[in-house]
């Protein structure tokens, strides 16, 4: 399970237990997705969240969203980026660490196509890639979902790590796993009211 963070949904000291809960439940991944904050203020988030999981130690990967800076100069599992922000920086002949990890955010198999493209040209690892919007979600309220056929189609595609996000809840999940190695989540943990209960209802 992906977890996808977003401080706007709740205050901070729920947050951070949200997170800590997450991962000490099983969660592997938690990718840090706040857009609109300043380097120096990632960097104290990063730290505060450090430092309230320290103890459960390498049980997780913590990975930051677009910021080259910071995946660069902190101590980051890896980088989660869209499919634009890639393509420029393999344009610009950035580097990947290739002991961090690289994920991208993809909306259409014809960017599946592309990246196959790309990874087959410059010899590029990538990890995982997150193929949304599969069903109706509030944080894309006015978009019509993908639906389940993206991740079928995804799946001939290629054979890097699919991980379906959008809507996903513990009664469709079932069907998700169907076709996608792992799923992302976001707004269903941070706002409810028991996480480890929550994460327990997504168990397969």
């Amino acid at each position: 399970m992906y977890l996808i963070t977003n401080r706007h949904l709740c205050d901070e000291y729920h947050y951070l237990s949200v997170i800590e809960d997450a991962v000490s439940s099983g969660v592997e991944n938690i990718i840090l997705r706040e857009k609109d904050m300043s380097d120096e203020e990632l960097t104290n988030l990063y730290n505060k969240i450090v430092s309230k999981i320290s103890y459960l130690h390498n049980e997780f990967n913590l990975i930051i969203n677009n910021n080259i800076n910071l995946y660069k100069n902190l101590n980051f599992s890896g980088i989660h980026l869209s499919f634009k922000r890639f393509r420029q920086l393999v344009k610009d002949e950035f580097v990947f660490e290739d002991k961090k990890l690289l994920g991208l955010s993809l909306h259409s198999t014809s960017e599946i196509d592309i990246l196959e493209e790309i990874i087959k040209e410059k010899n590029i690892k990538v990890d995982y890639i997150i193929l949304s919007h599969i069903y109706e979600t509030k944080c894309k309220e006015n978009l019509k979902p993908k639906g389940i056929n993206l991740l079928k189609e995804g799946k001939k595609i290629t054979n890097i790590k699919i991980v379906g996000l959008g809507g996903i809840l513990p009664e469709n999940v079932k069907e998700v796993s169907k076709y996608a190695d792992d799923f992302a989540i976001m707004s269903t943990l941070f706002t409810c009211k028991n996480v480890k209960l929550k994460i327990k209802e997504y168990k397969i």
